[in-house]
C-alpha cells in the first residue's frame, strides 16, 4: 500500500510539472505572437518604407555603373572632356587612339599587342558562300524545304537521322570543306599566326577555313 501511495504522488508531481511547463510555453509563445504584432504595427506606421530602401539601393547601384563607365571612358581616353584631367595619362593611359578599327591597327603595330585571341562564327564564312543558319532569307534553316522536313532542325537531329540519313548526306556534300575559299577574316587570323601574335583562335565553324588560308 506504501509503494502503491509513493508510486501515485510521484505521477501526481510529475503532472503537475508538465502542466507548468506546458503553461510556461504557451504564454511565451503569445508573448512572442504580441511582439510580432507590434513590430508589424510599427513596420506599417513606419516613415521608412522598404520601397524608399529599394530607392536608397538604386541610387548607388545607379552610382556604381556611372563610376564603371567613367572609369572606362578615362581608361579608353573617350567621353566627355572633364573626364580628363591634367594627370589623368598617368593615372589611366589610353589604350586605342581611337575606338574604331584604325585604332586597333595602331596598335598592334606599335607591337603593343603579344597574345591576341580571335573568337569567331558563322559570320566570317558567310561571305565565303556557307550561310549561317538563322539568317532569314538566307541562313540553312530558311532553305531546306526540298529535304521535306518535319522542322528545320531536324536535318541535325539523330533521331530523324535514324529514320532518313539522306537530307543530312545531301547537305553535307553540298557543304564538304573542298568547295570553299578563305574570305578576308580568315586570312588576317593567319597572319597573326604567321607574326606569332595569335595566342589562340576559338571557332565554332566546321568549315576548316583557317587550315586552307
Amino acid at each position: 500500500i506504501h509503494f502503491y501511495k509513493r508510486k501515485m504522488s510521484e505521477k501526481e508531481a510529475k503532472d503537475d510539472l508538465v502542466m507548468k511547463e506546458t503553461d510556461a510555453f504557451s504564454k511565451a509563445q503569445d508573448s512572442q505572437h504580441d511582439e510580432s504584432d507590434d513590430d508589424s504595427e510599427a513596420e506599417k506606421n513606419s516613415d521608412h518604407t522598404s520601397d524608399e530602401e529599394d530607392e536608397v539601393d538604386a541610387v548607388d547601384g545607379t552610382s556604381s555603373v556611372e563610376a564603371v563607365r567613367e572609369y572606362l571612358a578615362a581608361k579608353l581616353g573617350i567621353g566627355k572632356n572633364d573626364l580628363k584631367k591634367p594627370d589623368d595619362e598617368q593615372r589611366h593611359p589610353s589604350v586605342l587612339t581611337s575606338i574604331d578599327f584604325d585604332g586597333i591597327i595602331d596598335y598592334i603595330k606599335e607591337g603593343k599587342a603579344k597574345n591576341i585571341i580571335t573568337m569567331a562564327g558563322a559570320g566570317i564564312s558567310t561571305s565565303a558562300g556557307i550561310p549561317d543558319f538563322r539568317t532569314p532569307g538566307t541562313g540553312l534553316y530558311d532553305n531546306l524545304q526540298k529535304y521535306e522536313l518535319p522542322n528545320p532542325t531536324a536535318i541535325f537531329d539523330i533521331r530523324f537521322f535514324k529514320q532518313n540519313p539522306k537530307p543530312f548526306f545531301t547537305l553535307a556534300k553540298e557543304l564538304y570543306p573542298g568547295k570553299f575559299a578563305p574570305t578576308a577574316s580568315h586570312y588576317f587570323i593567319k597572319l597573326l599566326e604567321k607574326k606569332s601574335l595569335l595566342l589562340r583562335h576559338f571557332t565554332q565553324n566546321i568549315d576548316t577555313l583557317e587550315r586552307v588560308a
